[in-house]
């Protein structure tokens, strides 16, 4: 199964890859309004992407009142006629992966298997790859890494 991994090294946070996210799903040219969000420390000198996982146990999942999202594969997927927008799963992620912007609620979904972020990522910090256990192994020191921000 494929994942869409980041490699915040390679990040120079340009924000392409949530506009062109926010282009595609809203029609605005708006990067809060693109599913990945990219924090910038200038003390630390560094820039991170802050996408959903597509958590096998996700949280968000387990704590939607209204079975709005659903694990379909790999992907977590958002029902929006049954989304009343409580925001729960924004709190229950502890990835930063689902926010919420103007009263949206921004997920990733991977653009059904052809995620757009990844062709405009000009660094190579976003890929959609195949999970193998080196990647798998990666995004386990990644998790531990996003949870201390």
């Amino acid at each position: 199964m494929k994942y869409l991994y980041t490699y915040p090294e390679k990040c120079s946070g340009c924000k392409m890859c949530a506009i062109v996210c926010a282009l595609k799903h809203h029609n605005q040219c708006n990067p809060k309004m693109g599913a990945i969000n990219i924090v910038r420390d200038e003390f630390e000198r560094y820039e991170m992407q802050f996408v959903c996982l597509q958590c096998d146990d996700a949280e968000c999942v387990k704590v939607c009142t209204k079975k709005a999202l659903k694990k379909e594969g790999n992907v977590v997927k958002r029902d929006e006629k049954r989304c009343i927008r409580c925001r729960m799963c924004v709190i229950a992620c502890p990835y930063a992966g689902v926010h919420s912007f103007k009263g949206k609620i921004i997920k990733c979904d991977t653009c059904d298997g052809d995620p757009l972020c990844v062709k405009f990522c000009s660094t190579g910090a976003l890929k959609y790859e195949e999970e193998t256990k080196e990647i798998s192994d990666r995004r386990r020191q990644l998790s531990k890494v996003l949870l201390k921000h």
